[in-house]
């Protein structure tokens, strides 16, 4: 039931949402700057955003379609075609759901990941306990970084809930809002290596007001920002922070990247 669910997930609810944001993208209500900064064929990738909305756990997931979802027919073409005996067998493993472009995402366990209407997606998630114990918290991280390691790609919202609900914000330049980072996406960068790529959406929390009961509104538009892909290494770590906290240091490189990212919408 579990490959049942996950097939169905990846070649129809997937398309299907892709689809959507497709549209939401031709009559100009989404748009995308800096797409071409997205690594659409990389393994072990890490994308950070901020949080304005409830809309944000929807999108992301999708920014990869349709090539995350039929790479076999988007794929480079020395990618395909191996000289190889074992072509066949070498083409499942490269392109079958083990090694995920599709990007796993980490709902709150009690509020999203149990809920009923996530049956079908569940496989592509691992959940968190927001109010859990340091070891619930570990589990999650220990389980994110074994599919990094395996060459996927997860999303992480790392202000811990939407933006409006933080009770300490950080401003960059310009005024964009953020709330102060959790540190297990810079633990996670850490620990793995994995190219992270910082996104800012701005706009969603009026297209989707964070109401009790929120409606669309059609007549907003959302921009999506696709930052500068980096990685964290001795180097950039060094260069901000002497003492032996590097997972501080790590953490304020990446809320610098994200600030920096937001600022660069128009």
């Amino acid at each position: 039931m579990k490959k049942f669910n996950l097939w169905l997930a990846t070649y129809m609810i997937g398309p299907v949402l892709g689809v959507v944001i497709c549209l939401l993208e031709a009559f100009r209500i989404i748009k995308f700057q800096h797409f071409n900064r997205y690594p659409i064929w990389e393994e072990k990738v890490i994308v950070i955003s901020n949080h304005p909305s409830l809309l944000e756990p929807v999108i992301l997931p999708l920014m990869g379609f349709p090539w995350m979802n039929f790479p076999w027919v988007f794929s480079p073409l020395w990618l395909r075609i191996k000289p190889s005996l074992n072509w066949a067998r070498e083409f499942r493993e490269e392109f079958f759901l083990t090694k995920k472009l599709i990007p796993v995402s980490v709902p709150d366990k009690r509020n999203y990941y149990d809920k009923a209407y996530m049956g079908l997606i569940r496989e592509l998630n691992i959940p968190v306990k927001r109010d859990g114990t340091a070891s619930d918290r570990m589990a999650t991280v220990l389980a994110l970084k074994e599919v990094l390691e395996q060459g996927g790609r997860i999303i992480l919202f790392p202000e811990g809930g939407r933006t409006y609900k933080a009770k300490e914000k950080i401003k960059s330049p310009q005024g964009r809002a953020l709330g102060k980072l959790k540190e297990g996406a810079a633990l996670l960068a850490i620990l793995t290596g994995a190219k992270i790529v910082p996104v800012w959406i701005e706009g969603s929390d009026k297209f989707l007001p964070n109401d009790k009961f929120p409606l669309p509104r059609f007549w907003h538009r959302i921009t999506i920002n696709i930052g500068k892909p980096f990685t964290l290494n001795k180097s950039n770590l060094s260069a901000i922070s002497k003492s032996k906290d590097i997972r501080k240091a790590a953490n304020q490189i990446i809320t610098q990247a994200l600030l920096e990212t937001g600022d660069e919408v128009g």
